[in-house]
């Protein structure tokens, strides 16, 4: 039986049962794609003529005769486009967003099928990492069960998708990527002039030669020529524990080696190693709760005068507030608004008509315009003026007030916080440009590293690189990926700009920014590798990492209770009234007596309760401590599992909103 298409570890990804023939336009293949409603849409949405543009550019001729072979590639991507990443009443959007039909129910047509393991064991995977018989069957996985009445289910979207499902788009995005990475690293002997790959220097498998690409040196080893191109060493992937990033990059693995996939044979099934880990303990994205540190430099950067003075007087801000709370119903503006907004967009669903005047004309506005527009005057801003543009002013709002902690401090936060995901990424390169230091450890290194996470990925690992290579209000889009390439210098000359020996150039969304980096030149796309190593090993660190938080104080408004703000605001007004000011004096007298009658009964009873205790513990001949802990046992939630220590173990819990 051959699959009708590829399996990747337990996950068969299908369009309608049917596999397409490589090579083929993954942008105008797929039905639903349209992107017909809006006459424009933003970056964010990653449509077909923006992906186009994310080719990988070819590498530059070096003014200074060195000649140069690539060697590996680390590559990051961001999912692509998917479902809302939360649900009512916590994922606010508008007023009837919930109610309306078109974006409150989210039904999917991208199916994952499911394929059970070989059935005895005699069918086990071979020396070369593949299948040696197919699984009899498949399992098609639907979010169906739940129906509540027609055309609705009982699911967090109302219908067939799940939270933050990978779309029938974000597959075609995740293709074309694929796509973009085969154009510059595989030549075939039929690449494009135009392509990078059509220039020798960028083959990171030339399959019309087998021998090593022109490397200067064997050691260490990468890769090994004697295993398919998608098997490991030569590949090495790596994604979280999310739908959407698990299949964004076998859809990516897909578009880049479909061609020896479908070569494989008809008696084998193609594997694809793919690493994960635990989701709520994975270093994909900064983790505030298992590191309390980063969560202490987020605080300070909230409540550093830098964004007090912007959230305060910023008139965009006031602009923005004013606008949500007349014309939108909400109080303030919810941290899903980004998404609300994306997600409605993107896949051709109605805005309502206050926020229906997309044109692409304001753009991200940087931190220096915010600034500028500050001012202690609401002068205009609540004289009911018509005010233009306000999905772009919502967005850049929205944008500016998530990211502002990732920049702030020489991007303190987001060295802490990806300090781990440095560290995994480095360890597939120090040991190719700084060998001395760290000598491989024999088992050859990935010629690909495909690292598969999310906008909250790409923001922070962009922001550790410097100052000037993230602008910090420029929100990754839609299947947006980094590369990280590391480029051998193959005639080294005494006085070379690459004293090391090996470049590494710096590539996102198609745009070479090596020159942005502190220490590289800025007419070279090729930097010393000792240049990226200075940068980032001082913080890639996992286990050795600081994460004692000194304290933690709690952020200047950004994350002030709806109701604490209430409570505060009917204070006010109450001090402010005639006779206030003795409400609240005979208010906290009666408090304090109150307070005092309950300690006093409070502490007798105890008293009581403890001489019972000695009494017990008399009779039991000191075995008394198992009743006291059964006591206490009573107390507990049934939701809080006990050990046969006694201990109560601590429950992982995380907000949806801190991964967009």
């Amino acid at each position: 039986m051959i699959l009708p298409a590829l399996l990747i570890l337990s996950q068969l990804d299908v369009i309608n049962g049917v596999k397409p023939v490589f090579p083929f336009s993954p942008m105008t293949s797929s039905k639903g794609n349209a992107y017909t409603k809006y006459e424009k849409y933003p970056p964010y949405c990653s449509t077909p003529g923006e992906m186009e543009k994310r080719a990988i550019p070819p590498l530059q001729e070096n003014s200074n005769g060195v000649s140069s072979q690539l060697i590996h590639v680390t590559t990051i991507i961001r999912h692509g486009a998917r479902t809302p990443y939360g649900s009512a009443p916590k994922y606010q959007c508008w007023n009837g967003y919930w109610e309306d039909e078109e974006t409150g129910i989210w039904n999917c047509d991208l199916k994952t099928y499911v394929s059970p393991p070989a059935a005895t064991k005699e069918q086990v995977v071979d020396s070369e990492g593949l299948l040696e018989e197919e699984p009899d069957f498949l399992f098609e996985k639907r979010y169906d069960a739940l129906t509540m009445s027609p055309g609705k289910t009982g699911n967090h979207l109302n219908g067939t998708c799940q939270l933050g499902q990978l779309l029938q788009r974000g597959y075609d995005q995740e293709l074309q990527n694929g796509f973009h990475l085969r154009q510059a690293y595989v030549y075939d002997g039929n690449t494009a002039e135009e392509y990078a790959s059509s220039d020798s220097r960028m083959r990171l498998w030339d399959l019309t030669n087998e021998s090593d690409g022109g490397r200067k040196t064997s050691t260490p080893k990468i890769g090994d020529p004697t295993k398919q191109i998608y098997q490991e060493p030569n590949l090495r992937y790596r994604a979280d524990d999310e739908q959407r990033t698990l299949m964004s990059g076998q859809v990516l693995l897909r578009g880049l080696f479909e061609q020896e996939l479908l070569s494989s044979g008809d008696n084998k099934t193609a594997i694809i190693r793919l690493h994960t880990a635990d989701y709520a303990l994975d270093v994909l994205v900064p983790d505030e709760k298992k590191c309390p540190k980063t969560l202490q430099m987020k605080h300070e950067a909230y409540n550093s005068d830098e964004y007090k003075y912007w959230i305060d007087n910023s008139m965009e801000v006031k602009m923005v507030k004013t606008f949500v709370k007349e014309e939108m119903g909400l109080d303030e503006v919810p941290s899903s608004m980004l998404d609300c907004l994306m997600t409605t967009i993107c896949t051709d669903r109605s805005l309502p008509d206050s926020l229906n005047d997309y044109d692409g004309s304001l753009g991200p506005t940087p931190w220096d315009d915010f600034l500028q527009s500050s001012s202690t005057s609401t002068e205009g801003v609540e004289s009911g003026d018509d005010v233009t543009d306000m999905f772009e002013r919502i967005a850049n709002f929205a944008i500016k007030n998530y990211t502002f902690h990732y920049k702030y401090n020489d991007a303190a936060f987001a060295k802490q916080g990806m300090g781990p995901l440095w560290k995994e990424i480095m360890a597939n390169i120090l040991p190719i440009v700084d060998s001395a230091n760290n000598p491989s450890s024999g088992t050859p290194l990935p010629k690909l590293a495909l690292f598969s996470g999310h906008d909250t990925t790409l923001m922070p690992l962009l922001a550790t690189l410097g100052d000037k290579v993230w602008s910090g209000t420029d929100w990754p889009p839609y299947a947006s990926m980094i590369q990280i390439e590391i480029h051998e210098i193959t005639n080294l000359n005494e006085g070379s700009d690459f004293p090391s020996g090996y470049a590494f150039r710096l590539v996102y969304n198609g745009a070479v920014l090596t020159e942005r980096i502190d220490g590289c030149a800025a007419d070279s796309e090729l930097c010393d590798s000792q240049v990226l190593v200075n940068q980032v090993m001082i913080f890639a660190k996992y286990e050795e990492r600081d994460c004692e938080a000194a304290s933690v104080v709690p952020p200047y408004e950004k994350y002030e209770d709806g109701l604490a703000k209430e409570m505060k605001a009917a204070s006010e007004e109450l001090v402010a009234a005639p006779g206030g000011v003795w409400v609240v004096v005979v208010f906290a007298m009666f408090c304090i007596l109150l307070g005092g009658m309950l300690t006093f009964f409070s502490m007798k009873r105890q008293m009581l309760k403890t001489h019972g205790y000695r009494q017990n513990s008399l009779a039991l001949g000191g075995f008394s401590m198992t009743d006291m802990e059964d006591d206490e046992r009573r107390f507990q939630s049934e939701d809080s599992p006990v050990t046969e220590s006694g201990e109560t173990p601590q429950q992982t819990k995380f907000d949806e909103n801190t991964l967009i």
